[in-house]
């Protein structure tokens, strides 16, 4: 009998798999992500295994995909559904469609809903669902097309005549889990329990959630591909500043993150503002993009892939460790002050409107501070990305031009908001 095994690789709250037939040594990966790829690639050597296929369940708006450069670095075609915009797929898959790993067969499931172009992936009881079905849950449906009357007929009709033993593997979990099956999801899951349409529909638009950080941007780039990033180490960028060689350093931080500390010379140039000025930065001359750890800057690099650029590893935090001088300008409470003292505020009016309107405001506390846990444990915090948007944050550097809010306006780079959709009324 084959032997198929399938390995969950954890980032953070993102979910990649690795399929491998045991006899043939042929290996798929399953949503990779851009800054694992090392680590992908020596867990290949060390299982002496083959990539074969890249497959990923949709366009990623969270996190930059790792299926460009993979292909690139092992020549393994890169399978997504025909409804994808990728430039990067070397198949596109059909739903039903049967792929080969070896001696199995991967069966194709179009599960759209979370975005247009969603599919599952069926193996040996394994079904990888990607944000199709997450374990309590399901994937948003407010932006890459999504559709939450999509979604139902997914969750409803298409799993629907699923065996329960099967093992979900969903793309995403923000609680630590690792797995669960379609008949714990059945009895557990509030979405799946909310088999009339209607109702499902109004739990699916309840609430407005705030977008994953920089999200306009990683779709851009996971659609071109996200090929390779040069980088460039603090004491290599220290020893060219002031040279014959000098690079433009380019800052794609918030104006306010700038104006609080910058390397000198530098340019602030936004996240968000590289389509509209991309040819404002020379085509001559070496660049080296630099953001808080670097997260943002590799995004940046994606998205300018015709220019000549390197990412500062460990990003201006790093520079700063080294001791190298930075330009610390007029002060700015930070992010992470606002955050405190906006959640204080809502939660203090919360408790005044419980005892004096309704006890119904009660609530308001308790979503602050689940809001508040939920950051801490996963370093996301959407109301950071809000508050980077109001006019105090939005400023451009003294003295410059640029006054666009950044996508990423967060205290980390991985701030933001979650794929996943709100949750559906508790099950009891």
């Amino acid at each position: 009998m084959r032997t198929l095994v399938v390995h969950q690789m954890r980032t953070e709250n993102c979910l990649a798999y690795l399929i491998a037939d045991e006899d043939t040594r042929e290996a798929a990966l399953v949503d990779p992500r851009a800054d694992r790829v090392g680590d992908y690639l020596r867990e290949l050597e060390q299982r002496g295994l083959r990539l074969r296929l890249v497959l990923e369940t949709h366009t990623h708006a969270d996190h930059l995909s790792g299926a460009a450069e993979l292909q690139v670095r092992t020549g393994a075609d890169v399978m997504l559904s025909a409804e994808a915009a990728s430039q990067v797929a070397t198949r596109r898959c059909q739903d039903g469609e049967r792929v080969k790993l070896g001696g199995h067969e991967i069966t194709v499931l179009a599960s759209p809903g979370h975005t247009s172009d969603s599919v599952s992936f069926l193996v040996d009881g394994a079904l990888l669902t990607g944000d199709a079905l997450l374990i309590g849950g399901a994937g948003r449906t407010d932006f890459q097309n999504g559709s939450p009357e999509a979604l139902y007929e997914t969750l409803h009709k298409r799993f629907a005549g699923l065996p329960g033993h099967l093992v979900v593997y969903p793309a995403h979990d923000y609680a630590g889990r690792a797995h669960s099956t379609l008949a714990e999801e059945r009895m557990t899951n509030a979405l799946l329990g909310l088999t009339d349409r209607e109702r499902f529909l109004a739990a699916l638009r309840a609430g407005r959630q705030a977008k994953p950080a920089n999200m306009d941007a990683i779709v851009a780039a996971n659609v071109r591909g996200v090929r390779p990033t040069s980088r460039i180490s603090v004491s290599e960028l220290a020893g060219l500043l002031g040279g014959a060689d000098t690079p433009l350093v380019v800052d794609v931080r918030l104006p306010s993150e700038y104006r609080a500390v910058h390397l000198e010379p530098s340019l602030s140039l936004p996240l968000d503002e590289l389509t509209r000025r991309r040819g404002e930065l020379p085509r001559d001359r070496d660049i080296v993009l630099v953001c808080r750890t670097g997260a943002r800057a590799r995004v940046a690099a994606a998205e300018l892939s015709d220019v000549r650029t390197r990412v500062l590893d460990g990003g201006i935090a790093a520079w700063q460790d080294a001791g190298h001088p930075v330009i610390e300008g007029k002060a700015h409470m930070s992010l992470e002050r606002q955050v405190r003292i906006a959640a204080g505020a809502l939660a203090c009016t919360g408790g005044v409107l419980a005892v004096t309107v309704s006890r119904w405001f009660g609530l308001l506390p308790a979503f602050v501070g689940a809001g508040l846990v939920y950051a801490g444990i996963t370093d996301r915090c959407g109301m950071a990305m809000l508050l980077g948007k109001l006019p105090y944050n939005r400023r451009g550097p003294d003295g410059g031009g640029t006054c666009a809010a950044s996508l990423g306006a967060v205290t980390s780079d991985e701030a933001g908001g979650t794929c996943a959709a709100p949750p559906g009324p508790a099950r009891h």
